[in-house]
């Protein structure tokens, strides 16, 4: 497969346009996500865009230093469309990037929904909340992170994505619809979606990753790890890694199910129904 071929692969695990509260009678609300975006510190640049249908959209934007004295574990809960970005640092505090976003037929009310958001972070636990999302108001909050880059941490997201990167701890993840990407980072990851997608890009340690309805995408840089990977009957695995040769690896009849390398495995895949693909770094 040539590097073009397998970059548009990918991008199709992870680039999501979905209108995701079209029962708001009439009014739509979806979202596209491109977790192979540079990574940037601002609101302007997030891998996630948000679309609606209303006609006034206001926004704004703030920065927030957050000490982890006593800390053990950071906990971050998004809501509605709001998606995250986690990155880590050589620092021992973390600093939060809150931007807000709100929508309504007139600018007068979407002022007041914006002014009604507020973002609580102490102890570690950040979270958002807002008014009532109806058929005439919504809102959603994207949130950067930067974090010291052994730091454990929970997340728990709903249609909004979740991109980390540069980590080394103990990540959590479970996101409803949207999508979680891992890249150059090592550590201990439990991934968790229902019908959003999965990439894995450079990442080495332990990795457990679900999906139930959306593909999983694994490039792979240098020795390549121990590895099982399993989908339905309607999915499909398609591994262009040299280990996955039928000398080298174990694969089901049917091409569902693959296990590369003995012993305990440095990564899981698994998904109910969506394809997983395993690559090489190429770039």
């Amino acid at each position: 497969m040539s590097m073009r071929a397998l970059a548009f692969a990918l991008a199709a695990f992870v680039v999501l346009a979905s209108p995701a509260h079209a029962a708001l009678d009439h009014q739509i609300i979806g979202g596209e996500q491109d977790h192979s975006l540079p990574a940037t510190g601002d609101c302007d640049h997030f891998y996630k865009t948000t679309f609606t249908s209303f006609e006034s959209q206001v926004h704004d934007q703030e920065q927030r230093e957050l000490p982890l004295e006593d800390v053990e574990r950071i906990q971050v809960t998004t809501v509605q469309e709001g998606g995250l970005s986690v990155r880590g640092w050589n620092r021992s505090s973390a600093r939060l990037i809150v931007c807000r976003y709100a929508v309504a037929n007139s600018r007068q009310h979407a002022m007041r929904v914006l002014g009604s958001i507020s973002v609580a972070s102490r102890n570690g636990e950040i979270a958002a909340y807002g008014p009532e999302i109806d058929a005439t108001q919504a809102w959603w909050v994207n949130m950067i992170l930067y974090v010291p880059r052994h730091a454990n941490i929970d997340i728990e997201a709903a249609n909004g994505g979740v991109a980390l990167r540069n980590l080394s701890g103990r990540v959590t993840a479970h996101s409803t619809t949207g999508g979680i990407s891992v890249a150059q980072s090592t550590g201990h990851y439990k991934l968790n979606t229902e019908s959003g997608g999965i990439t894995l890009d450079r990442v080495t340690g332990f990795v457990d990753a679900t999906s139930r309805d959306g593909g999983i995408a694994l490039k792979v840089a240098g020795e390549t790890p121990t590895i099982e990977a399993r989908t339905a009957d309607a999915g499909h695995i398609l591994c262009t890694l040299k280990g996955c040769d039928e000398k080298l690896a174990s694969w089901a009849a049917n091409r569902t199910q693959l296990r590369i390398g003995e012993g305990v495995p440095d990564i899981r895949l698994a998904t109910n129904g969506a394809s997983i693909l395993i690559a090489p770094v190429t770039y």
